[in-house]
């Protein structure tokens, strides 16, 4: 726990840093300025809490992918960003030294600042020890050692399939793994983006103070939900975790904002360049870029004259936080997108073969499925699958799988109705336009539709690709707690918060949820106490260790497991299987990369 604890140390230093510069140089272009009513320009402020952190966790993952095309992301990068850290808190010294008392602020005023610390050790502990990932002693641990020692390899997938699953997660985990200092590779990122999640949760405190629920309320419960069933897991770097995490931030944040009316383009325009990046983690998050709407129509609804400008620079920043993804994707696999072979664009040595991409991605969409026969069960029609696999659904997943199909038909009634008040609006004005922005009901509408939409998009995205259930959790949990959430807070206010009868619902609610928190909780310490390994309180848990046997590529060792597919970190470069006849150099040495063997 203490070396997460010191690691945490460091990451939150070096994103504030580097993310309270980026925001501050993205808010001072005077093209960002919102205008008022007077003729002034507002200049937006960011929240300083969570959102200069997340912004740098953005910014310090693009610089590990980047500096990962020129080498190995160990102690020189680490460097490189302590020695842009220190120029950005001298350039910065005095808003920094004003946020640092506004945070111990919240220690002397108050309580909250002991809320904060006691989420952070208790997230710490967490991530300390746990179940380690499958898929992480597979490929998640050697991806992320190819990154510290190499960086990007060519044709790398060809050495192991699973390594061309290329996510910015791992070069985020390579850059704080901190294998240079103790000899073995960390893995607190994970736990890191659920700390975030964690924070952001903690305004549910303040329900009872504000006299009445919010809609972000209900997407922090199921935020709460999900960290109380990833807490054991969450020392493994997988990419489901960095992706849930940030969705859940992205949506709650973007919630917070709808109910506040907020009018400026520029927190929305930020939220969907996090968006980007949670393309970057996985792939499956791509239909949440569709939250674009909303600032491409704030922004060009807006009399700003440099509308042009603020798109440009955004779809500038948005290429910036793609492209070394993508060039790692190539270089790794010579697939654009791995492993779609429906884009193919590249014809270079390296490349994993057709065939065996096309077979990899049938295979990922039959495990989804709850199949292992991908020969029988790969190219099965919707409904001879859908009824085996919700069969396959458990427990509270079942429950909440049904309330999204209820969700999405209420999500049409909502459609027809809002489609349905905008044309008789327009028939009775007259205008071009269906509405104004000025109207801001109808643009809060609009705006929780587009919300609301995009997680049903996202929820039937995930359905017809992989509907593994830890793949698309996030989206089971924040359909239907957003669409019934806005339905639940309509009846709230239909009855007046003010009434007897609202704020007796509104105690029995937090009670409900205070007892609910009190049940998880003590379920949490009984499930860790034979678990409990005091050595865990300083260094955290290892991956796992497996026993392995040995194959020889050109002079150089590599290793795999005796049984299984599971190897671990530290038997390094590692395989599943023996590969010497499928697999060469395409050089002399490991450097060059890899490619197939032509049969």
């Amino acid at each position: 726990m203490l070396s997460v604890v010191l690691i945490w140390i460091y990451a939150t230093a070096t994103t504030y840093l580097t993310g309270f510069a980026f925001l501050k140089f993205i808010t001072s272009l005077e093209c960002m300025h919102s205008k008022k009513g007077n003729g002034t320009y507002k200049k937006y402020n960011a929240h300083f809490r969570a959102s200069y952190i997340i912004a740098g966790l953005v910014v310090n993952t693009v610089y590990a992918e980047i500096y990962s095309l020129f080498g190995g992301v160990g102690l020189v990068a680490n460097i490189l960003l302590v020695a842009v850290c220190v120029v950005i808190a001298v350039y910065y010294r005095d808003e920094l030294f004003g946020d640092l008392v506004d945070v111990l602020r919240l220690f002397v005023s108050g309580r909250n600042g002991y809320y904060y610390l006691l989420v952070f050790l208790l997230m710490a502990y967490g991530t300390s020890h746990g179940i380690m990932h499958y898929d992480s002693d597979l490929y998640h641990a050697q991806a992320i050692h190819w990154i510290e020692d190499y960086g990007v390899i060519k044709g790398l997938g060809n050495l192991h399939v699973r390594l061309a699953y290329n996510s910015a997660s791992f070069a985020l985990s390579a850059l704080y793994s901190m294998s240079f200092i103790a000899g073995r590779s960390f893995h607190v990122m994970a736990g890191f983006c659920a700390l975030m999640l964690a924070w952001e949760c903690l305004d549910l405190k303040d329900l009872l103070r504000r006299g009445q629920p919010i809609l972000s309320d209900f997407a922090r419960v199921m935020a709460i939900y999900y960290l109380f069933t990833i807490f054991d897991e969450m020392v493994a770097p997988a990419s489901d975790y960095f992706l849930s995490t940030i969705v859940f931030y992205i949506v709650i944040r973007w919630l917070d904002m709808n109910v506040k009316h907020e009018r400026s383009y520029v927190p929305y325009i930020m939220l969907s360049l996090l968006g980007v990046f949670a393309v970057t983690i996985k792939l499956s998050a791509a239909p949440i870029m569709i939250l674009a709407i909303i600032p491409i129509y704030r922004l060009f609804s807006s009399k700003n004259p440099n509308k042009l400008k603020v798109f440009g620079l955004s779809v500038l920043t948005a290429l910036i936080i793609s492209v070394p993804f993508f060039i790692r994707n190539i270089i790794i696999s010579g697939w654009l997108v791995y492993p779609v072979t429906s884009i193919d664009l590249f014809n270079v040595s390296w490349k994993i073969p057709e065939g065996l991409a096309a077979y990899d991605a049938k295979e990922i969409k039959t495990y989804g499925r709850g199949f292992t026969d991908v020969a029988t069960y790969g190219d099965m029609p919707f409904d001879q699958w859908i009824g085996s696999w919700f069969e396959g659904i458990h427990g509270v997943n079942k429950i909440m799988l049904v309330l999204d199909i209820l969700a999405v038909a209420a999500y049409i009634v909502f459609l027809i109705y809002f489609f349905a008040v905008a044309i008789n609006k327009k028939a009775k004005l007259g205008d071009n336009k269906i509405f104004s922005i000025s109207d801001r009901r109808m643009v809060n509408f609009a705006d929780f539709l587009t919300i609301s939409g995009t997680m049903v998009a996202c929820l039937v995205f995930w359905l017809f690709t992989a509907p593994l259930i830890r793949y698309g959790e996030v989206y089971v949990c924040l359909t239907f707690a957003i669409i019934f959430g806005r339905l639940l807070i309509r009846l709230f206010n239909h009855i007046g918060y003010e009434s007897e009868i609202a704020k007796r619902a509104l105690h029995i609610a937090v009670m409900i949820l205070s007892l609910w928190l009190l049940y998880k909780g003590i379920n949490l310490v009984k499930a860790d106490i034979p678990s409990f390994n005091p050595v865990n309180l300083l260094v955290q848990e290892d991956y796992g260790q497996y026993e392995v046997s040995e194959f020889e590529i050109s002079g150089v060792t590599f290793y795999y497991p005796n049984e299984g597919d599971r190897i671990g970190y530290s038997y390094f470069p590692a395989a599943t299987r023996d590969m010497t006849k499928e697999i060469k150099f395409i050089g002399y040495d490991i450097t060059s990369g890899f490619m197939p063997i032509a049969e």
